[in-house]
């Protein structure tokens, strides 16, 4: 005579291994997953803020007074700190503003202290700027 099945959770399936499993996989790529997704959403983000800040923010001229490396690369290109003093092209006195961006590596010649580029800031906070790269020739 054949015993009747086991009435316990799960039985069929190995006493719930396999659904262990199953579950820690998931749990596996979620963390994996989602992290990354956040961070091209962040990268995103930033990318489009700048566009934004390149097509309708106040045109000047930055000297750039000193440069440091942060360490970080994103796509082959370092990240760098800058240090410059911002003249706006239409009134307004100089500024100065340190700030962290990606140069291009085709461009790190013309990243040196005392040479000047072309920025784009924010009127209402110039502390929020970006260098028109485009406008120097460098495709970015």
């Amino acid at each position: 005579m054949q015993a009747p099945p086991s009435l316990e959770p799960f039985a069929w399936f190995g006493g719930g291994m396999v659904i262990f499993v199953i579950v820690m996989i998931l749990i596996s790529v979620a963390a994996t997953v989602i992290p990354v997704v956040l961070v091209f959403k962040w990268l995103g983000k930033n990318r489009a803020q700048r566009q934004a800040l390149l097509q309708s923010g106040a045109p000047g001229q930055a000297k750039i007074l000193a440069i440091g490396q942060t360490g970080m690369y994103i796509n082959n290109n370092p990240q760098v700190q800058l240090a410059l003093e911002v003249t706006p092209q239409v009134g307004g006195a100089p500024f100065q503003v340190t700030i962290k961006g990606v140069v291009p590596m085709i461009a790190l010649s013309r990243v040196q202290p005392g040479s000047v580029v072309p920025v784009r800031y924010d009127p209402a906070n110039p502390m929020n700027l970006a260098i028109d790269w485009v406008s120097i020739g460098v495709m970015v």
